[in-house]
């Protein structure tokens, strides 16, 4: 058996801040640059289910330019129970077997996916809403599914430690419940540059220090209409109004987020020529929805 002792401490709690330790906020990059490592949505399909219904899950990690290592990802879900979640889900996983991974017997630790040795895959149980009472099973529970992004070394060395202080991690509330209106993510229809679409396979060729309009269009179905449960106990009826969260791993973004209906944001390329970078653009909606477009471009 070639086992993986990984050890992931902490990653499902909460970390002080304060001390010399941290950076200070004039020193922080802005939100929108990747420059490093980051994970930058993570999307559930569908975003919401019903008892005994699969999501699967896959992250947008932003790396820079020159970082081509291919990172491993893993996975853990843990259910909201009356008393929070379980302290020991996505803790130690001191004796997994990489050479037969069973699912099965992982997903009773809180492990869902260890990629890219299989995908992250999260099957409700049936009798998850069973301590709701039925009025509030249409709006459900969540599920916290946790994503942490491993140094490439970790499947080379299975003995290898890790530093909790250095790993990338993000969190995503996949909602289980009866809902007559389950939320879907949204769709990107399009994306422009200065009013010319371009696909994701292409690489936009950019002036030196030439402000552009980015433009996204997602597709009718994305502003999706669905019930809603106020805290009155009142239902009410919604439109979806899903919104964009930009990144670059260079140049300088004008804005970090657009709201609908204007969800165009404007870019300064880099002047030295030759430069290269990746634009992402994220859909969220305001259920847990999203989706995102990925697109590279150089500078002439």
């Amino acid at each position: 058996m070639r086992a993986l002792h990984l050890v992931l401490p902490g990653l499902l709690t909460g970390c002080v801040i304060g001390g010399d330790r941290y950076p200070r906020s004039r020193d922080l990059t802005q939100v929108w640059q990747v420059d490093k490592t980051r994970i930058l949505a993570v999307e559930a399909e569908p975003p919401e289910i019903r008892p005994g219904e699969v999501a699967r899950f896959r992250a947008l990690i932003g790396r820079p330019p020159g970082d081509d290592a291919a990172p491993s990802t893993v996975w853990f879900a843990c259910p909201l129970t009356e008393g929070g979640f379980d302290p020991t889900c996505g803790g130690d996983l001191a004796e997994v077997d990489l050479e037969n991974l069973d699912p099965v017997e992982l997903a009773a630790l809180g492990l869902i996916g260890f990629e890219p040795l299989f995908p992250p895959a999260y099957t409700a149980p049936l009798d998850l809403l069973d301590a709701l009472p039925a009025e509030d099973r249409a709006e459900g529970t969540y599920v916290l599914v946790n994503t942490t992004v491993l140094p490439p070394d970790v499947l080379e060395d299975p003995e290898f430690e890790l530093d909790p202080a250095t790993l990338e991690a993000s969190y995503k509330r996949l909602v289980v419940s009866e809902a007559a209106t389950p939320n879907h993510n949204p769709v990107f229809d399009a994306f422009g540059v200065d009013g010319i679409g371009v696909s994701p396979q292409m690489t936009v060729h950019l002036d030196p220090e030439q402000s552009y309009e980015l433009q996204v269009l997602l597709t009718e179905e994305s502003f999706e209409d669905y019930v809603f449960l106020n805290s009155d106990g009142e239902v009410e009826e919604r439109v979806e109004e899903p919104y964009v969260a930009w990144f670059t791993t260079g140049g300088e973004l004008a804005e970090s987020v657009t709201l609908p209906p204007f969800l165009d944001a404007g870019f300064l390329a880099p002047a030295r020529s030759g430069a290269r970078g990746t634009w992402y653009a994220v859909a969220r909606d305001r259920r847990g929805g999203m989706t995102w477009w990925v697109q590279d471009w150089v500078v002439d």
